[in-house]
């Protein structure tokens, strides 16, 4: 009894690795034999306006709380990119919005590139954090934003509200600060990746030295939220509430 117990165990200690990587095989295969989707047209600079009533804007380059500038590029290899500043006496507002189109980047890398991360690997303090923060633009609802209060290594203070858009849908991050990501969502990315290739991906930041709420009604960055909202901020009506 215990010689065969011991040749079954001998037997499957052969056959299991075998099943592993013809099963590791296959799902590459799939992998390859999948058409990469063709990347639409976006040209963030003129989907944002620059000038807006109140305020004066300008693009600026990325800073040092997300890379080296140098290394920006080659780091997150988005399709288009848009860093842009508005500033009024001592106010001010950015608007960050990076852009992948389908098979360019897996999800799971882009989910690794937030503030939590980002800005805190150079420094940075998370002070308060709120998660899936309900806005509206005129009515409409808005995706829930990811909330946050930093501080810089100078001291200074920044509001931050931040997006994951995935084929139009809201990334789910989850109640908790992502410094680092959830490894069963990140596996979960993994799969998807396999089957479904990279998706269409917008990821959408707004950073300001002060509450964001305070700006919620300032024309101008209500001008600016509309060209957000066109991008995917805005939450399609369903059939049902169109007919309403």
């Amino acid at each position: 009894m215990r010689d065969s117990l011991m040749g079954e165990l001998r037997r499957w200690s052969l056959v299991l690795p075998a099943v592993v990587l013809a099963v590791s095989v296959s799902i590459q295969g799939a992998h390859f034999f999948r058409s990469t989707p063709r990347t639409k047209q976006v040209h963030l600079a003129s989907s944002l306006p620059l000038k807006v009533a109140g305020w004066t804007g300008r693009d600026v380059p990325l800073g040092p709380s997300e890379f080296l500038a140098s290394e920006a590029e080659k780091v997150l290899n988005y399709d288009d990119v848009l860093n842009r500043q508005f500033t009024r006496g001592g106010r001010m507002f950015g608007v960050y919005v990076a852009y992948w189109g389908a098979g360019k980047m897996p999800t799971r890398l882009v989910a690794s590139h937030t503030p939590d991360r980002c800005w805190t690997e150079n420094g940075w303090r998370c002070l308060e954090m709120k998660f899936k923060q309900r806005e509206s633009l005129d009515g409409s609802p808005l995706q829930p934003a990811e909330w946050r209060r930093f501080e810089s290594p100078n001291g200074e203070q920044t509001y931050v509200m931040y997006w994951h858009l995935v084929d139009g849908s809201l990334y789910d991050y989850g109640e908790r600060f992502n410094a680092i990501p959830d490894p069963v969502r990140w596996w979960k990315d993994a799969v998807q990746q396999v089957f479904l290739g990279s998706r269409e991906q917008y990821f959408i930041r707004i950073t300001s030295n002060e509450p964001i709420e305070t700006l919620w009604h300032d024309p101008g960055f209500e001008r600016v939220l509309h060209g957000l909202a066109d991008l995917g901020l805005s939450i399609p009506a369903t059939p049902s509430a169109a007919r309403l």
